[in-house]
């Protein structure tokens, strides 16, 4: 798999012996999860990470950042990253923020909530770090509350993310990458734009990708 790429926004499978087990519910406090979060990618564990991020949009995101083949988009979404993956991705992420905000993530403090009009099932909080402002959204789904990749990160990708679901409309695994797109990204970036309601082209692009997904249903 192509080399991890990391884009930066805001300032800013399960190991099998035997019979699989069940997935453990996390913390139901969204700031808390957000903390233990970037607690978890500045300690380098991955597999806490793995229970505090909302996978499908995550998969989405990788595969936007590399290029990925439709495929190994769908094998993404479908298993998750590996643990060697992981691993460099995170690694790379930690590094990058580094450099781009002159501290480490270890800095960066949950500060307070941030409304978002019309998305019940989205919280946004505001990150400093250094004194940096910036903000992470998380999701609620069936585990709990856990960061959403695609709401924090998709405004900065929002031009190759609706450039990639495009381009994999037209390939064989078309409605598998809709139906990611559909469930993940697009309340992902509603909820985005609800917090940057004059980012226009963030809202253009996001209701291209809408109108898009709809063409497979």
């Amino acid at each position: 798999m192509r080399a991890v790429l990391i884009v930066l926004a805001a300032v800013l499978i399960v190991a099998c012996s035997g019979e699989a087990e069940e997935p453990v519910p996390i913390a139901d406090d969204p700031a808390l999860v957000a903390t233990e979060w970037l607690d978890a990618v500045a300690a380098g564990d991955t597999a806490a990470i793995e229970t505090r991020i909302e996978p499908v949009g995550l998969a989405i995101v990788a595969a936007v950042e590399n290029s990925l083949r439709s495929d190994e988009t769908v094998v993404l979404i479908e298993t998750g990253m590996t643990a060697e993956l992981a691993t460099q991705y995170w690694q790379r992420f930690r590094d990058g923020f580094a450099t781009f905000a002159g501290s480490d993530l270890a800095a960066v403090a949950v500060g307070s909530e941030i409304p978002i009009p019309g998305s019940s099932g989205y919280r946004a909080f505001e990150l400093t770090a250094d004194g940096a402002p910036g903000y992470i959204v998380l999701s609620e789904g069936d585990l709990g509350w856990r960061v959403d990749f695609a709401a924090t990160v998709g405004p900065t990708l929002i031009g190759p993310l609706s450039e990639y679901l495009e381009s994999a409309l037209r390939g064989d695994f078309a409605a598998e990458i809709a139906t990611a797109y559909a469930t993940a990204v697009v309340p992902a970036l509603d909820a985005a734009s609800a917090l940057d309601p004059e980012n226009t082209a963030l809202l253009f692009e996001a209701e291209y990708i809408r109108q898009l997904t709809a063409t497979t249903e």
